[in-house]
């Protein structure tokens, strides 16, 4: 039987479908998610090489910890490790790991998404900042210079911007299994070089770039 909170294809959209609204759900399902992890702890930039330092030890160390404490009565006398609770830990670990993974692609492709849409409406800008700067130049663009030299202010910060970038090395990978809650590896991110564009907003950048030094 399906889940009557799962929407079909067929159920019409809410009749309030604003991003403001979509965002709001999508807060409360992310709240909703982080109540379900076990002992949440925010993502600490000053911690998580140590603790994923750590934690790459457990991998192989507490299974055969494990082993050796259930097989070995005198060593769980001792009580030196906790075997059960171990366990309970690995249990956690095997089954909500693939999850971080998959939130983590999904806030990967989430901002990827909002960009890509961004960067084509920039471009359609461009497009429409080099029409207007001829179109200004005529007897009836009198009245649409202002916007213009509001127009040229933005784009020539933002070539300059361009132009002082000074190429970085990439920063260190941030070690696997130490990342927040929908905080995946972000060392990864924005290595790319500066003049690596979408084609059409290079054109559309070029177009209008010559005369904006």
């Amino acid at each position: 039987m399906s889940d009557h909170n799962t929407l079909s294809p067929s159920t019409p959209p809410s009749a309030d479908d604003s991003p403001e609204t979509r965002a709001a759900r999508m807060v409360a399902l992310i709240e909703e998610l982080e109540s379900l992890i076990p002992d949440f702890q925010p993502h600490d930039a000053a911690e998580i090489r140590r603790v994923a330092t750590a934690a790459r030890f457990g991998r192989e160390l507490i299974p055969a910890m494990i082993s050796a404490v259930t097989s070995f009565a005198p060593l769980a006398e001792r009580g030196v490790f906790d075997a059960e609770r171990a366990k309970r830990m690995l249990q956690s670990e095997n089954a909500l790991r693939p999850v971080a993974h998959r939130l983590s692609a999904l806030l990967d492709g989430f901002e990827f998404t909002l960009d890509s849409s961004l960067a084509g409406t920039s471009t359609e800008a461009l497009q429409g900042y080099a029409f207007v700067k001829h179109y200004a130049k005529s007897p009836a663009g009198a009245g649409v210079r202002p916007y213009l030299a509001i127009m040229q202010k933005a784009v020539r910060k933002s070539i300059n911007l361009r132009k002082g970038a000074a190429p970085k090395p990439a920063p260190p990978t941030t070690p696997p299994g130490a990342q927040g809650f929908l905080a995946p590896n972000l060392a990864n991110r924005n290595t790319a070089p500066d003049d690596d564009l979408p084609e059409d907003f290079r054109k559309a950048l070029d177009a209008v770039s010559d005369d904006e030094d």
